[in-house]
């Protein structure tokens, strides 16, 4: 992953596989790494799959961390940022 950048993002975003590069980070208190991607220079850990797009907008409304979404063959992947 590149170097974190010092501004946080504050919006929430629908990115194509081509505009993201994906890895795998490890945070604090977990043992194993966990998925992950960057985008703008800012990197992003898997949240959660959602199936339709009601799931996703009511998660949406909910995070208060600025966020990611890529279409994926399930349905949608949310990404919530890290640094």
């Amino acid at each position: 992953m590149a170097r974190p950048n010092s501004d946080k993002p504050t919006s929430t975003l629908m990115v194509v596989p081509a505009q993201v590069r994906y890895g795998h980070i490890k945070l604090d208190g977990l043992d194993k790494p966990v998925a992950a991607l960057e985008y703008q220079g800012h990197t992003y850990s898997f949240f959660r799959v959602c199936t339709d797009w009601d799931e996703v907008e009511k998660l949406m409304a909910r995070l208060s961390e600025p966020h990611v979404i890529t279409r994926i063959k399930k349905g949608w992947a949310m990404w919530v940022y890290e640094y």
